[in-house]
This record gives C-alpha cells, structure tokens and sequence, in this order.
C-alpha cells in the first residue's frame, strides 16, 4: 500500500479546483466510545463511511476520514448552471442523511449496540489546491477546507453549519425554509469580527461562539484540602465562582498534587464530566470524585497529602450598551440648533 502511494507522490501535479467541501462529524463519539471495545467502535465508523458513501453522497470526487469524521469533496465547472445543480444534491443529501441516522444501520447485524444519536455537518465552497496522480485524486488542501471543519465543530448538537460565502441564493428556494442566519467567532478564521453563518434548526450555537475569541480570558479557583477529607466526600463536589462562565465548553476541572511516587513533580489529572449550576447559592461547578478518588488511591498519598482542586473558566462578557443616535435625528438636531442661533441673535 505504502508503495503504491509513494508511486503517486513521485508522479503528483497540482491544480486548483472549484469544490464544495462537506465534513461530517458523529456527535459525542467519545461519550460513546468510553463504553465501547475498540471492535465495535471500529466496525460502526467503517460501516457508517460504507452507507455515506455508497448510498448517498455517491457524486463525492474525494473522501478522507478524520477520525470520527469524514471530509467530502465535490467538484463543480467554473458556472452558475453546475454550482447549482452540486449544491442542491450535497444540501438535498445532507439533510436525508441527517434525517436517517442513526436508523440508516438498523439493518446491519454487525450493529447490536446503542449509537451516537447525531451527525453534524459543516458545508463551505470555494478553491481548493488539488493533489493528483493521472486519473487518481491523491488529497485536497486550502483554506476553505479548514472552514468546513470550524463550521463542523459549531454543528452541535447535530444539524449543518454554512458558510455565508457559500451564498443564501444558492440554497435551493425549496430548503432556504429549513436555514436561519447566525453570527459567529471562528478561531483561525473570524476571531474579532463576527462571521455569517447559515444553519438548521437543530443547530445550538454554543455561548463561546457568540463573542470575540481575544475576550476568551481564562480564571480559576483554587480549592486546597488535605487527601484525608477528599477521601471523605461522597456525592456531588461544588467548586462556587465568583461570575457566569461563557459555556460548558469554557470550563475545566482538575486535581492536582505532590507525587509520593516521582518525588519533586506535581501530577495532575483531569475531572471529565460535570456540570455548571445556578441556584440561590451562586454559581458553582457540579462534579462526582468517584473516579478520581479510585486514581488518587494508587499514588499513595499521605493523609495530611494536600490535593488542589481547580475551576477553570472563561467568565462570561458583559455587553456594553451603546447609545446611538440616528443620521436623521442628528441632523435634525443640528437644524434646530442653527435655527435657535439665528433667533436669537435677531
């Protein structure tokens, strides 16, 4: 196989190409593959590209998996008539796939296990550079690439995420209905000034997404107590904040400690699942130690072993409201007050 693709890359050219490049994404694939043996993860993404693939986005000129996602390539002539035509089949093709999954595998009876219950996609068109041997497409690259995977990521929790640039008047009159228009920050891409998106119903854009990227300011609280009384909590652990985090997504929690087992080093692990809370206390960070106090028992702490339980956040803007005074108010304001000069100088 190496040699095969080594042989293309001796014979490679280049040429640019128009494309509408689609990434499709399984949402909460690490929720599900934390309870999953690698052969049944292995077996429903390979199963999952097979069904995408050979029965509904078959027109695609170039696909390549990204884990638990697949980027799609199609090509389009350099005119109107053919853009529209591709981008009627890849929305028309989007939207039945969404519709149909998970269900699209029920048939399959390798798939006996519950699956991830969503797919997004992330839809952006333009020029791409095109990587080929002879006949055959060795990969794709460019910026419009790239989008398609930020706009991927915002297509949660499940639906699809377009580019503005991709045009409104492009979308079919037919599924324009289905699309809302939203402004979003994008890292790499629109991290100061807010970008334009077209998305579905299902989409939730998160909080983080909704303001500028250089306002992303990360604060913690720091909670330190001895392993003794770690030991002791059962139930729920509240870290209270000092003010609203932007999002879940913005928001971390560790413990963190002096290793018994690699003197003069500080281990730290991470808490995965928690939650954000507010009630007539504040606002906290909700989590369970359960797994984490089963991690601390093997480092053979001390009792009086001070562990440091951490909140991170970003802390959620404050929108400044501006006063603004329409064109026409203030040039009415300007005649009045020359109007009033003139009276009262005769």
């Amino acid at each position: 196989m190496l040699d095969n693709l080594i042989s293309k890359f001796r014979d490679a050219e280049g040429r640019s190409e128009f494309v509408i490049i689609v990434v499709c994404d399984i949402r909460n694939f690490s929720g599900f593959s934390a309870d999953r043996e690698a052969p049944e993860m292995a077996i429903f993404i390979a199963k999952f590209y097979e069904k995408l693939l050979s029965e509904y986005f078959t027109d695609a000129v170039f696909a390549k998996p990204t884990g638990d996602g697949l980027i799609m390539a199609f090509k389009h002539k350099s005119n109107q008539a053919d853009l529209l035509v591709v981008a009627e089949s890849v929305l028309n093709k989007c939207l039945k796939a969404i519709a149909d999954y998970p269900n699209m595998l029920t048939n399959d009876l390798m798939i006996n296990f519950p699956l991830p219950e969503k797919i997004g996609f992330g839809i952006a068109r333009g020029t791409a550079f095109c990587l080929f041997a002879g006949e055959d497409i060795i990969d794709y690259s460019g910026q419009v690439l790239n989008l398609a995977s930020r706009l991927n990521d915002l297509a949660k929790p499940g639906g699809i995420v377009i580019d503005e640039a991709f045009l409104w008047d492009v979308i079919p009159k037919t599924l324009q209905s289905a699309f809302r228009t939203e402004e979003v920050y994008i890292r790499g891409i629109a991290e100061d000034l807010p970008h334009k998106v077209f998305c579905t119903a299902d989409v939730t854009i998160p909080e983080s997404a909704k303001y500028p990227l250089n306002s992303h300011t990360w604060d913690k609280v720091d909670q330190v107590i001895a392993y003794r009384q770690v030991k002791k909590i059962t139930g729920n652990y509240l870290i209270m904040l000092p003010v609203e985090p932007l999002s879940m997504d913005k928001c971390k929690v560790t413990l963190s400690w002096v290793s018994a087992l690699n003197p003069g080093h500080r281990s730290t692990i991470g808490v995965d699942k928690f939650s954000i809370i507010k009630d007539a206390q504040g606002i906290s960070i909700k989590f369970n130690l359960s797994e984490e106090k089963k991690h601390l028992i093997k480092e053979k702490l001390k009792a009086d072993s001070e562990i440091t339980i951490t909140g991170q956040f970003v802390p959620k803007p404050t929108k400044a409201i501006v006063a603004t005074t329409s064109t026409d108010n203030l040039a009415k304001a300007l005649l009045a007050s020359v109007a009033s000069a003139k009276k009262t100088k005769t």
